[in-house]
């Protein structure tokens, strides 16, 4: 294979881990976020304040911290864990407080009367919020869960700091091998910038549908 081959090789897999990243964690993100948001809304005030507590700890922590934690951190305990199982906990870990506030902020824009026109039929709460209320959520924050995957996946640049084979990882490399900087960073950024502008215009044609009438 000529050392042409062999770069695009390693850049498309590269991309493939990085998807692979990016789907995973947003996945397990969302699917927790939706969660917390469940359990912040079924009225336990105990759930909302630990909710609430990791939320901020999350958001307020650098993805970078997360990253080592739980890489070095896995490590220290005498888990072998991989890079990008590491990778995958940190981001699902900070993602989720991102998903939760977004989820919360859709619940808040569902009309009240719902709710109450539910416990006055005698509906059970959560048969309402599984064919009424989730819906309506889902719709509503569709667009805004796009865009903050679209920020995830370029945060997932961050994973090459414990040698998960990414896109940044594979740029890295090559430099190191000998490879133009210049070349291999516009290489890698415009292998973001693609995927982040599919990305980007989802959440337009999503944020349209939800506002329009």
């Amino acid at each position: 294979m000529t050392e042409m081959g062999q770069t695009v090789a390693l850049y498309m897999q590269g991309t493939g881990q990085a998807l692979l990243l990016l789907v995973v964690s947003g996945a397990l993100s969302v699917l927790i976020g939706l969660g917390f948001m469940l359990l912040d809304i079924g009225g336990n005030r105990f759930n909302g304040a630990v909710i609430r507590i990791y939320s901020w700890l999350a958001q307020t922590t650098p993805p970078l911290i997360l990253l080592f934690l739980a890489f070095y951190g896995s490590t220290w305990a005498g888990w072998n864990v991989s890079p990008m199982v590491a990778a995958i906990a940190a981001f699902t870990f900070f993602a989720a407080a991102y998903y939760y506030e977004i989820f919360r902020a859709a619940y808040e824009g569902v009309p009240v009367g719902q709710a109450e026109a539910a416990r006055a039929l005698g509906i059970p709460y959560w048969s309402f919020v599984r064919s009424v209320l989730l819906p309506q959520v889902l719709r509503i924050a569709s667009g805004p869960l796009i865009g903050r995957t679209t920020v995830l996946f370029k945060e997932t640049s961050l994973a090459s700091a414990i040698s998960t084979a990414e896109i940044m990882s594979v740029a890295n490399g090559r430099i190191y091998a000998g490879g133009n900087p210049l070349v291999h960073v516009l290489i890698a950024g415009a292998i973001y910038a693609t995927i982040n502008i599919v990305l980007i215009r989802i959440e337009r044609r999503l944020s349209a549908k939800v506002t329009s009438p």
